[in-house]
C-alpha cells in the first residue's frame, strides 16, 4: 500500500492533490507544530488583475507553540468578511459555502473543509486519515516511518522537500520503499486557480 503524508494546508496547491491521487491512503499530519504564515493558514493566487496576492486566515498569537490541530483562528471576526469577499470575487465561490468554511474556530477544521472542497472538484477519491487519530510517535523520519507502519504501508510517497530531512537509511531498515513525488505543475498557486 502506498501512503503519502502532508500537513493540512489552506486550499493547498495542485501538487498536494496530485500526491494524494498517487497514493492508496493519505495521512494528514495534524499533530506537529504549527508554522505561522506558512501555507497552513494562507496561500497565494493570481488575482483577477493577474497580480500575485495572498489570502490569509489570521490565527491566535501563540499559534507557533501549538500543534496544528489545536490552533485557533483569530478571535476578531472582521477578517472573515474581508476574506469571504476576496474569495468570492477572485474565485467565484459561493458566499454560503465560504461562510460555512470559515465558521469553525480551528484552522485545521477550516483546512480540512478546503481540502474536501478541492478533492471533490478534482474527483479524487483517495481516503485520508488524520495522524492525530493514530498512535504513532516520534519526530521527523521516525514519525513518518511509525505512521507508515501503523497503517501497514509498503511504500512512502515523499515530496521533494522530504529529501531535506528524511533519513532514507531508516526507511531501508524498516523495509518501506520510498518514492520521491514530483508534481506536474505550471505554478504553485492554490488549487482554486485550477478548478
Amino acid at each position: 500500500m502506498k501512503v503519502a503524508i502532508h500537513q493540512p494546508e489552506h486550499f493547498p496547491y495542485l501538487g498536494f492533490f496530485q500526491k494524494m491521487a498517487a497514493s492508496d491512503l493519505f495521512i494528514i499530519l495534524d499533530n506537529v507544530k504549527f508554522k505561522k504564515n506558512n501555507f497552513q493558514n494562507r496561500n497565494r493566487f493570481l488575482n483577477i488583475n493577474k497580480k500575485e496576492e495572498w489570502f490569509t486566515v489570521p490565527v491566535e498569537k501563540r499559534a507557533n507553540s501549538k500543534l496544528i490541530k489545536d490552533v485557533l483562528v483569530a478571535e476578531s471576526s472582521n477578517w472573515k468578511k474581508k476574506l469571504v469577499r476576496k474569495m468570492a470575487i477572485n474565485f467565484g465561490l459561493d458566499l454560503k459555502f465560504l461562510e460555512y468554511l470559515y465558521e469553525d474556530n480551528l484552522i485545521c477544521a477550516i483546512n480540512l473543509k478546503s481540502i474536501d472542497y478541492c478533492r471533490d472538484k478534482l474527483k479524487i477519491s483517495t481516503p485520508y486519515i488524520l495522524s492525530s487519530d493514530l498512535i504513532a510517535e516520534g519526530a521527523k523520519t521516525r514519525l513518518i516511518i511509525n505512521l507508515c507502519k501503523e497503517v501497514r504501508a509498503t511504500h512512502y510517497i515523499s515530496g521533494k522537500g522530504g529529501l531535506d530531512y528524511l533519513d532514507i537509511n531508516l526507511f531501508l531498515e524498516s523495509k518501506i520503499q520510498t518514492e520521491i513525488f514530483e508534481p506536474k505543475l505550471k505554478d504553485y498557486y492554490t488549487t482554486l486557480c485550477h478548478i
